[in-house]
This record gives C-alpha cells, sequence and structure tokens, in this order.
C-alpha cells in the first residue's frame, strides 16, 4: 500500500495548498466546552490520503443546506503525539452534528490513522456524550474507518459505529492484476495483505454495522476510477456482508467518476444522504453490484 502513496499525494497536492490557506482563517479551540448531546448521532467525515478536515466540505455544505441533516458542523484533528485540536464548538442545539475530521500526518498508514481515531473519538465522546456516530470516508479515509469498525468494535470508550460510507477507498490496494475485471466477483486474482486482514478480522464487525462501499469507473469497459480499480473498492464485499446487517454497493461510470472528487459528485453526495437517513432496513439486506 505505502508504494502507492506517493501517486495519491501527487495528485492532492493541489487541494492541500488551497485548504492550508484556508485553514488560517479558523480559530482553533483545543478545549470546547462539554455539552450534553447522548441522544445525537454525529457524522463524522474523513478525508483520504493527502488531505485535511475541508477535503469533505462540499459533502457537509450539502448535507447541512441542501438535505438539511444537520445543523452544525465543526471540524477536528489529531497529530501522531494524539494531540486534538478542534476548530469551532457544538451547541445544546446541535442535531446530527457534522464533524469534518483530518490527520496531521495525512500521508500515514490508514491503520495508523485508525489508532488515531480511537483516541479523537474518546476525547469526542467525553465532551459531548456520543454513545454512536456515522463515519463516511473518502479513499483510505474509508480504510481508516474499516479498521475502526473491526478493532474497536467492542471497546465503549468510543462510539459505537453505526453506518459506514466508504467512498473509492482500495480495500485491495491499487494493483489492477490484483482486481480483474468481473464485477461480479467473489474472488480476487490475488488478495493483498491488507485485504486479508480485513477477512481475517470481519468476525469483528458488528452484526449490527450498516455498510455502503461507493466505488468509480471511467468507463465500462475502463475499470479504474483513474487510480484505484473499481474491484478493488467493491472487495469490502469479500468481508462485509456475511457479519454486517446491511451490506450495499453503488457504480458511478463516466468521465466524472474519477477517483480525486469522487465525494463530490452530486451522486455520491445523494446516495450518501439516503443512506446515513433514509436507508433502515428491519432485517439483513445486501445489494451487490453485478455486470
Amino acid at each position: 500500500m505505502k508504494k502507492y502513496f506517493i501517486t495519491i499525494m501527487i495528485l492532492l497536492f493541489g487541494a492541500l495548498s488551497l485548504s492550508a490557506c484556508q485553514k488560517d482563517d479558523e480559530v482553533e479551540n483545543s478545549s470546547p466546552p462539554k455539552v450534553d448531546l447522548k441522544n445525537e448521532i454525529p457524522i463524522i467525515l474523513i478525508h483520504g490520503s493527502g488531505g485535511d478536515t475541508h477535503s469533505l466540505d462540499e459533502m457537509a455544505d450539502h448535507l447541512m443546506n441542501k438535505y438539511k441533516s444537520s445543523n452544525e458542523a465543526m471540524s477536528m484533528s489529531i497529530n501522531s503525539n494524539g494531540k486534538i485540536a478542534y476548530q469551532g464548538a457544538l451547541t445544546k442545539d446541535a442535531k446530527r452534528p457534522i464533524i469534518k475530521f483530518g490527520f496531521d500526518q495525512n500521508q500515514a498508514t490508514p491503520d495508523d490513522w485508525s489508532k488515531w481515531l480511537k483516541i479523537a473519538m474518546e476525547d469526542l465522546k467525553s465532551r459531548y456524550g456520543f454513545t454512536q456516530m456515522d463515519g463516511v470516508g473518502h479513499s483510505n479515509g474509508g480504510l481508516a474507518l474499516t479498521y475502526f469498525a473491526e478493532d474497536y468494535s467492542n471497546d465503549n470508550a468510543v462510539p459505537t459505529l453505526r453506518k459506514l460510507v466508504a467512498i473509492g477507498s482500495p480495500f485491495n490496494d491499487l494493483d489492477p492484476d490484483d482486481n480483474g475485471d468481473n464485477l461480479a466477483f467473489n474472488k480476487l486474482p490475488s488478495n493483498t495483505p491488507q485485504l486479508d486482514y480485513f477477512i481475517d478480522k470481519k468476525i469483528k464487525i458488528s452484526t449490527d454495522l450498516e455498510v455502503l462501499s461507493i466505488a468509480g469507473a471511467l468507463s465500462e469497459d475502463n475499470l479504474t476510477d483513474g487510480i484505484v480499480p473499481t474491484n478493488s473498492s467493491l472487495a469490502s464485499r469479500l468481508f462485509m456482508p456475511n457479519n454486517a446487517k446491511v451490506y450495499m454497493e453503488d457504480l458511478q461510470v463516466g468521465e466524472s467518476a474519477i477517483h480525486q472528487t469522487l465525494h463530490e459528485t452530486s451522486e455520491s453526495i445523494e446516495k450518501a444522504h439516503w443512506f446515513l437517513e433514509k436507508s433502515s432496513p428491519e432485517k439483513k439486506e445486501i445489494k451487490l453490484i453485478s455486470k
């Protein structure tokens, strides 16, 4: 996985430069006041490699202003030493608050991100009393949430992950030869160590977890979003369906389904909103993409 980070980071460098300027305008609040929001379920938005707390601003804006899912948002980030910084704070009137989350070490591996995410979610729970959370992750952000779902599903110190939306997440890394071109797969040409880890620990996934995997393909004959092979984004089907309560897949095809902005397309945002706010199956449900 590490050998592919450079490619992703270069492609996202421009976005990094812009967001760095935006950060200067934020007011950092390292210790926001505690507020009792135990009955609310926050939406945690997590960037991909090279990103920051602004990477999912488009989705946050639509969830708040178009769909009215939430009435308050704030940002928080964590460094490699576990130091947490908040930008803004939530009030007692917050409904379905959005947390735009960032890793200062935005080039680290997703499993490291997951460990830092745990530390941050412990702090978030201690301040606001959240007992549940929903997570949306772009690219490696989706992987971090998946590690979190497997490694900390029974940890009472953090909010329980209720819903997970992974957008363009490379569950089986980035090599096309490892992933093949059959969308109806139930096995891939070669499993990477990361995918094997997810499969080995699938029993740890909560039976109440609901998962949506969104993948991109540039065309029906070009099964990649330009960086992540389509089947890698859908490789979550190899470990999620038998364990999670709900597992759904969504495939976007066309020039707009490129990796860098897959989380910003109207289809991704609309699908994420539907899954987070409208989808509530009473029994187990599995919906797979097939060619």
